[in-house]
């Protein structure tokens, strides 16, 4: 069983692909499930993604998107949002840090957080760098040490610090090694495929992680995709869970998301 914890659908300038096309990759790639992101950045509201992604009941699962300082249409009421978390249609929240200029303990975001602590479901953060066609970002925002603050302040809230943090590994590491509700997805490292200098960075990063947190258990497998290929990325990593493969690859995802 594969899982794929971080993919998009978007229908604008920073990501234009369909669910049809995701699945044509996963069936490549011969993986099972994929979490698939709302947001803002890839102009997909959580409604146009459970349209989007309704066809592939049992294949691909919603993660829904706040967006506190968006439109309208990325602000959505806490009874939709506790509506969908209730009957399953959205597996989590992600809140895109950086791209948006707000931290994780930011007051607006505690009663979606609320919502996902009732309901057993994660938070994901975006973390560290951001997508090169998006403009206007701040680095600053996205630093995965400000997740320990809100991690501590709601220990029982599942958190996912995406992107493994990168380029602040070892902050996001020490992160997850402290907090218990705190894992990370490995998605996100490089565009398309691996070049051998990528492959031998990420080979590298993952070891870091691994040395901080004394176990690479806490990382769930995520592409990115569209910006990053599925099938070189679970052939590589493949290469790197060792004795945790089943966690990496699907038992992290199955208890975060209930899939």
């Amino acid at each position: 069983m594969i899982i794929d914890a971080h993919t998009h659908v978007g229908f604008g300038k920073a990501i234009t692909r369909r669910a049809k096309t995701l699945v044509a990759e996963l069936d490549r790639a011969k993986v099972d499930k994929a979490m698939v992101f709302a947001g803002a950045i890839n102009d997909c509201t959580n409604e146009a993604l459970l349209k989007e992604i309704a066809p592939y009941k049992g294949r691909l699962f919603g993660v829904g998107s706040v967006s506190p300082n968006g439109p309208k249409a990325y602000r959505p009421s806490l009874a939709k949002m506790d509506a969908w978390l209730k009957r399953g249609d959205l597996r989590a929240i992600k809140f895109y840090l950086g791209y948006e200029p707000f931290y994780p303990n930011d007051s607006r975001l505690r009663p979606y957080l609320r919502l996902l602590q009732k309901h057993g479901r994660p938070a994901i953060f975006h973390s560290g760098d951001t997508y090169n066609v998006v403009k206007g970002a701040k680095l600053k925002y996205a630093h995965a040490l400000h997740v320990d603050d809100l991690a501590a302040e709601m220990p029982d809230l599942k958190i996912v610090i995406a992107h493994l943090g990168s380029p602040w590994i070892i902050d996001a590491a020490q992160v997850c090694y402290k907090n218990e509700n705190v894992y990370a997805d490995c998605s996100g490292f490089v565009y398309g495929d691996f070049s051998a200098a990528k492959r031998a960075e990420f080979i590298q990063v993952w070891k870091e992680f691994e040395r901080v947190t004394e176990s690479n258990g806490r990382i769930l497998f995520g592409s990115d995709w569209p910006i990053s290929d599925v099938k070189p990325y679970v052939r590589l990593v493949k290469t790197l869970a060792g004795k945790h493969a089943q966690r990496v690859f699907h038992a992290n995802a199955e208890a975060l998301f209930g899939v």
